[in-house]
């Protein structure tokens, strides 16, 4: 009788567990269809607005050009060739003349042409009096998407007296989505008419066909992609789960692939209401077969566990990971540290010492590296003999490089090989001082932060203290540095922003890349809002390799907020200029407008990145 009992029950755990697993596959689909469908939707969205800010660009200019300098290619080439013109926006300027020959403008003394299909563009906008844009086949840089866009030139009357093209490099890492944690089951790619591959979040398969990429679901590919709308479409392919949507201009589709594979719920893990169904029927079993044992064994007992000793230190050990999330939110450069190993540190701990998110891991079996066997000695006596210790010390920091800093370390009371360290750099303190006639502005009233007449200030303050010699109050730790870096960074597309969401939405968004900005520089040096989306940061006694790196991160912080406004996700990005700065050299107006150029620079490469720009050498400066 309890073998048939126990056999039914078996069977029912086992139907439960089908149908369990069936249902939960079924819903699991049905939101990952969702999901991939408005993934897919919000994509294109971004691709579109991107082509579509470099295309009205390009008309303006357009509509800006008089139609007499068509039949003078020199003049034409030698206006663009001037200081601040409209070829510095893009990578060359091509103009399809009456005649029907095309000039070709681009920097001056470099060599520039275009292939067969972009003077074919060309020549058909100025036939059609439409724009187009055209993908251009550049051998072997599989870093950047090279377009040629081209709209009409036309006269008052509105007929059409010539075309404009411009050629734009756009880098493949800024079109395509934040991969996160499924890049491995995730395929994102870019198509136009013909079934080549464009773009693709993998790099190596590039330039591909679509047969290559589809391979054996190559026929509901076909059924997929025709007709093409600007609506996002998602089918299942067995183990693939494929979304397409089509962008208006240019004509070529975005498509989503997710292996679905690994997206049963046995590698998911399996449903609460399945474990218990099975842990109700083993408790039954057990039960019924402990029962049976004791019927024809009363005397037996099931033998028990002796209890295992636990140390009273482990339950009080720290978990670091959630820790180290945690401190997070603390607006001050501060780590812990164990038997000269580095448990965790907040944020600005890092970018003081030139480790970032990307980090992480590193810096939990990162060794507290001190300059000197003497400063390692003074450091351990102090906390022996005081339990706390106070004074400037050399760390080294992740590129190798010494760095003085003002520690102050604390002893922890409950475990004497817990000490906790807070940073900061020598000379801050000096820079940290009140601003002249209180009665000025100097703060922005938007975000909170200084303002352009503060970070001006800030920037002669530090070119005159940097020139003055160490007294002896002042050692040569604290003196202020003459060497460092100047950040010019612009929110992309703020203008676009605000009329495709509200004013509203971008005032949100310049405070929150003020605070992001903010909580990335504050350890290092001041940062300020120059007005409307330009943002700068002093980095005195950084070198160029620290704050490029604190720049990239800057860029993939914004990148990665991704924030959400009337039911919508938006793409934010930033582009940053950095500039090596000596401020016996250097004046401030020549550090800033060198920055400014250095971001406008990688404003013109496609934005979302960083550019290292050059200060031309000058006489010193007088203090």
């Amino acid at each position: 009788m309890l073998a048939v009992l126990a056999l039914l029950l078996v069977l029912s755990s086992m139907l439960t567990a089908f149908f369990w697993t069936r249902m939960a596959d079924a819903h699991a689909q049905e939101r990952l269809v969702a999901q991939q469908n408005l993934e897919a939707d919000l994509w294109a969205r971004m691709l579109t607005a991107r082509m579509e800010a470099h295309q009205r660009l390009l008309d303006s200019i357009a509509q800006g050009m008089h139609s007499s300098l068509l039949d003078k290619p020199a003049v034409l080439d030698a206006l663009m060739q001037q200081e601040g013109s409209m070829l510095r926006l893009f990578e060359s300027l091509h103009v399809a003349l009456p005649s029907g020959e095309i000039s070709h403008h681009g920097a001056l003394g470099a060599v520039v042409d275009i292939d067969t299909s972009g003077t074919t563009s060309l020549r058909r906008t100025m036939t059609e009096g439409k724009p187009s844009v055209t993908y251009l086949n550049l051998v072997g840089d599989i870093q950047h998407l090279s377009v040629l866009l081209s709209v009409p030139i036309r006269q008052l009357d509105g007929s059409v007296a010539g075309a404009l093209g411009a050629k734009v490099k756009l880098p493949i890492a800024a079109l395509m989505p934040k991969m996160g944690e499924e890049k491995d089951k995730v395929q994102y790619a870019l198509l136009d008419s013909e079934g080549t591959v464009l773009a693709h979040s993998l790099m190596l398969q590039q330039k591909m066909t679509a047969e290559e990429l589809f391979g054996t679901h190559m026929t509901q590919w076909s059924a997929l992609s025709q007709p093409s709308t600007a609506n996002a479409d998602t089918q299942v392919w067995g183990d693939t789960l494929a979304s397409r949507v089509g962008l208006p201009l240019p004509q070529w589709q975005a498509v989503i692939l997710r292996d679905l594979s690994a997206e049963s719920v046995w590698q998911r893990g399996v449903p609460p209401m399945l474990w218990l169904s099975w842990l109700l029927s083993a408790g039954v079993l057990l039960a019924l077969g402990t029962a049976a044992l004791r019927m024809r064994h009363p005397d037996s007992r099931m033998p028990e566990e002796a209890p295992r000793a636990v140390d009273a230190e482990e339950e009080h050990l720290p978990d670091w990971k959630w820790l180290d999330a945690a401190w997070g939110a603390v607006p001050v450069a501060m780590m812990v540290e164990q038997c000269g190993q580095i448990r965790t540190m907040t944020p600005q701990a890092r970018v003081l010492l030139g480790y970032f998110q990307h980090d992480a891991e590193q810096v939990l079996s990162l060794e507290l590296v001190l300059d000197t066997v003497q400063e390692q000695a003074a450091v351990r006596n102090a906390l022996t003999n005081f339990g706390s210790y106070e004074g400037v010390l050399q760390l080294r920091k992740k590129d190798g490089d010494a760095l003085s800093v003002q520690a102050v370390v604390r002893a922890c009371s409950h475990h004497t090989d817990f000490t906790v360290w807070r940073l900061q750099l020598p000379w801050q303190s000096r820079a940290d001082m009140p601003l002249p006639d209180k009665e000025h502005a100097w703060h922005d009233s938007l975000t909170g932060l200084p303002n352009r007449d503060a970070f001006m200030w800030g920037l002669q303050s530090w070119v005159s203290d940097s020139m003055q010699a160490p007294t002896e109050a002042v050692s040569a730790h604290v003196s202020m540095p003459t060497q460092g870096c100047v950040l010019f960074a612009d929110i992309d597309h703020l203008g676009m922003m605000n009329e495709t969401a509200t004013r509203e939405m971008g005032n949100r968004l310049l405070r929150h890349v003020g605070r992001l900005m903010a909580d990335h520089t504050q350890p290092l040096g001041q940062m300020a809002r120059l007005g409307g989306d330009e943002f700068a940061v002093l980095l005195p006694g950084v070198s160029l390799a620290h704050a490029q790196a604190v720049a990239q991160s800057l860029c993939d912080a914004v990148w990665g907020w991704q924030p959400h406004w009337s039911g919508e996700r938006h793409w934010v990005s930033i582009s940053i200029g950095v500039v090596a700065m000596d401020a016996q050299r250097h004046t401030p107006q020549q550090a800033l407008r060198a920055a400014d150029m250095a971001c406008y620079e990688a404003k013109r490469r496609g934005r979302c990145q960083v550019a290292v720009g050059q200060i031309s050498a000058q006489p010193a400066l007088q203090a």
